[in-house]
């Protein structure tokens, strides 16, 4: 009766007690946690003070409208400052004038005025060649095939190279309507040179942005210049 009690030696354990059985357990149950823990952490490969997609494609807050002291001078601003950006290039910048919402990576709102067009075409230009250039081509190059052209040629770019850029040393408004403005800007090379290049404008969701060109240009080719008659200089 000893021997009915006992389990037969080639009998199965139950299945709960498998070893195969309780690998698969282990793995599915690893995997899940896995799972939990990408998907808290998110981007975590991300480098430190890069631009995710996320980030470059939230719309920021409206920019906020403002009364300019002279909405139709192109003369310097009383309250001319110069910002140094992350690479070393210097861009103009005035509390009235624009840009009124300047955070990391992301120069914005410019006084609807030709002076406002003015600092944007020196400002917005020059942060596509920052860290952070993603936000600046989303909110601030008119949307189109130029933008998609420009967005691609910068993904293979290098963010903050291209210290042949010279420094800014005047402007002139080409054409300004409130729609639309197209500025040239002076700017003195590495070598002492000094060339003229143009930037077209449009105002858009209250804010000038830049219009490039079909095949992405935000600027056009520069022109070298003899003398600097004709462009107001900027103060420094």
């Amino acid at each position: 009766m000893f021997g009915n009690s006992r389990r037969r030696s080639g009998e199965d354990p139950p299945f709960w007690r498998q070893q195969a059985w309780i690998l698969s357990v282990a793995f599915i149950v690893g995997s899940v946690l896995l799972a939990a823990a990408i998907g808290v952490t998110g981007r975590g490969g991300a480098s430190p003070g890069s631009t995710t997609e996320d980030e470059a494609t939230t719309p920021p807050v409206p920019c906020a409208s403002g009364v300019p002291a002279s909405p139709t001078s192109t003369l310097p601003p009383d309250d001319l400052t110069w910002r140094v950006l992350e690479s070393g290039k210097r861009i103009p910048v005035s509390a009235s004038s624009g840009p009124r919402d300047a955070d990391a990576h992301l120069l914005r709102c410019f006084a609807h005025t030709p002076l406002g067009a003015v600092l944007a075409a020196h400002v917005v230009p020059t942060q596509l060649g920052e860290r952070g250039w993603q936000a600046t081509v989303h909110h601030q190059v008119m949307a189109g095939t130029g933008r998609d052209v420009l967005a691609g040629r910068l993904g293979f770019a290098t963010p903050g190279t291209g210290g042949g850029h010279g420094s800014y040393v005047g402007y002139t408004v080409v054409a300004y309507s409130p729609e639309a403005a197209r500025v040239r800007l002076l700017v003195r090379t590495t070598a002492g040179q000094h060339v003229a290049t143009d930037v077209d404008l449009r105002w858009d969701a209250g804010d000038w942005k830049i219009q490039p060109s079909r095949v992405g240009e935000v600027r056009t080719p520069s022109e070298t210049v003899l003398a600097n008659a004709g462009f107001t200089m900027w103060t420094k």
